[in-house]
């Protein structure tokens, strides 16, 4: 496994004090070999040992305090990126706040999440308007038309039925599910066997008839399977026609 960036600076921290240790051990035995005045050695040696003593503080420094500092700040921008993750894209970042407790560098890296956030929901706002647009123009259209059309998900339940449909059957209008709730007979020997037909197989049904009293005439009976972007059967929709009533003489 890749050593951490924190492993690293500690080993680099440890690193320069077992070289500084070594080059006051090499002086002070280097004065120790010279003649000289006995209290310019000691003074030489005290400032070894300050120096040694600071050098000790500043690795001990780097060691604990270096690695907190740089968890806290990686942690602030984790936390920005689970949330991202999770597909929350409304995350507020505030630049003024993560100034004050990130380092400049992350610092930086929160900024560019912000401006990538912003531009992600923007896309999200466009994306989401032409959604809606299409939605609108297949909704029209499925409203003005006289043949009626029922869409269901893979458990059967109505995901949308138009106008045309609830006209002839008002009881639908109530309903959540097509296969598992008891329909009158021209609807649970016609309507719903056809639809628990194709979600069985996942494939379309050949067209089909069915005689309706109250029209007095057949009503014909088509489908399709909705596929998602694999392939996949996610639910059918069933066309109906023939559905507009006679005028009456």
């Amino acid at each position: 496994m890749k050593m951490t960036y924190t492993g690293k600076i500690r080993i680099f921290a440890i690193l320069i004090l077992i070289i500084a240790i070594i080059q006051a051990i090499w002086i002070n035995n280097a004065i120790a070999g010279v003649k000289m005045d006995e209290e310019l050695k000691l003074t030489i040696q005290n400032i070894l040992f300050v120096f040694l003593f600071i050098q000790f503080l500043l690795v001990i420094i780097i060691i604990f305090y270096v690695p907190v500092f740089l968890k806290k700040s990686i942690n602030e921008i984790n936390n920005i990126l689970k949330d991202i993750d999770k597909g929350i894209y409304t995350v507020d970042i505030d630049l003024d706040d993560q100034r004050t407790k990130l380092d400049e560098d992350f610092f930086q890296i929160a900024e560019s999440i912000k401006q990538m956030l912003n531009s992600i929901r923007t896309f999200d706002k466009l994306k989401k308007d032409k959604i809606i647009e299409h939605y609108n123009r297949i909704n029209t259209l499925l409203k003005l038309s006289e043949d009626g059309f029922i869409i269901l998900d893979k458990k059967g339940n109505i995901v949308y039925i138009n106008d045309s449909i609830l006209d002839i059957f008002p009881i639908l209008k109530d309903k959540k599910n097509l296969i598992e709730e008891n329909f009158p007979p021209e609807i649970g020997n016609n309507i719903k066997k056809y639809a628990l037909n194709i979600l069985k197989s996942k494939t379309k049904q050949e067209e089909q008839q069915f005689y309706l009293p109250t029209l007095k005439k057949h009503i014909v009976m088509n489908s399709n399977v909705i596929r998602d972007s694999d392939g996949n059967a996610t639910g059918a929709i069933i066309a109906l026609t023939n559905l507009k009533k006679k005028k009456q003489q």
